[in-house]
């Protein structure tokens, strides 16, 4: 782009962002998005089956460190699996994940955990600062006690496959529509991702799946995503949310087009014209 052969350039990462803008004829863009980052977990590895060592691992994360240092504070961690944009379904009151590595050294030594490897899986920045953060992560872990192991794969077929240990992966989420039901369940109930692959199930969180999906009662059903939150958040993690995903491009700035939130180019003409 900056050689003048391109117009744009997707996924700049944070740290590009001064060195393109001191380039007047170009600036950057962009924001969080519709997203979160996760981390999941494989519950039948042997060091996984325990909870508490999932536990462990979601609170031995400092986000706000990963969100300050790779993203310049440029995002966000959320309040759990969740979007404002589900109105009368968003749970304002859910905390952010929390920060308490001496919580998970208790919950590790509770758990009888003696330092056994732990593999996570890792793409090579399939998403932006990807491999920047798993690195970050382990030495979290590592500094928790746990003896967490990168694992460089080139494609989501050796992410899944399960003909040697698999415990974490990376993974987003997106919500299509402002329910719960476009992401929680969609995603990790019955018919998502995360169990079709074999990697998490929970009777009472598929149980709750069905009622969220089938009722209209509103109150109801904030009392049943709180619950499903609690089982898949912090009883029984199925995952554990790191920060909203965000999206940087890099343009000339004479183009004048805003990017969207939902992760697509809108190139359409109300939204794009070169010049003044």
């Amino acid at each position: 782009m900056l050689s003048g052969q391109y117009d744009f350039a997707c996924d700049i990462p944070p740290d590009q962002i001064a060195g393109i803008e001191r380039n007047p004829r170009y600036h950057v863009v962009g924001g969080t998005i519709t997203n979160h980052r996760l981390i999941c977990f494989d519950q039948k590895h042997p060091q996984l089956v325990d909870p508490r060592i999932r536990r462990a691992m979601a609170l031995g994360i400092d986000r706000k460190l990963i969100v300050d240092t790779l993203w310049s504070g440029r995002t966000r961690v959320p309040h759990g699996l969740q979007w404002e944009y589900y109105d009368k379904m968003f749970l304002s009151d859910w905390p952010q994940p929390a920060f308490d590595p001496a919580r998970a050294r208790a919950l590790i030594k509770e758990a009888g955990y003696k330092g056994e490897p732990i593999p996570f899986r890792v793409l090579n920045n399939y998403y932006t600062n990807q491999v920047s953060t798993a690195q970050i992560l382990a030495d979290m872990w590592g500094q928790i006690g746990l003896n967490v192991k990168l694992e460089m794969k080139e494609n989501w077929q050796q992410i899944f496959e399960r003909n040697s240990p698999r415990a974490i992966r990376d993974w987003s989420n997106s919500a299509p529509f402002g329910d719960p039901v476009s992401s929680i369940v969609n995603q990790h109930g019955p018919a998502g991702q995360q169990q079709q692959v074999g990697e998490w199930t929970n009777a009472e969180f598929n149980r709750l799946s069905e009622e969220l999906e089938g009722s209209v009662d509103y109150e109801r059903r904030r009392v049943v995503f709180r619950r499903m939150l609690e089982i898949a958040e912090v009883e029984d993690p199925a995952y554990t949310v790191l920060h909203q995903n965000v999206i940087f491009y890099g343009k000339r700035r004479d183009i004048q087009w805003t990017p969207s939130s939902l992760q697509y180019m809108d190139f359409r003409g109300r939204n794009f014209r070169v010049g003044v």
